[in-house]
């Protein structure tokens, strides 16, 4: 079973998240040829102050 784990900087809409399910599991059905049913697709909303690029939080 194919698990996708996306990390995501601040919060995404609903209609982003089942979006990127929807592709993320496309992607992967057509690569692996598992079934759809088997696709796990996880999205984490990490608060934008706890990610930091460049040396600066993006907080």
């Amino acid at each position: 079973m194919p698990i996708v784990t996306l990390e995501n900087a601040g919060d995404l809409s609903k209609e982003q998240k089942l979006q990127l399910i929807r592709k993320l599991t496309d992607v992967v059905v057509e690569v692996t040829h598992k079934p759809e049913s088997a696709v796990y697709v996880r999205i984490d909303e990490v608060p934008r102050e706890n990610f930091g690029v460049g040396g600066k939080s993006l907080g």
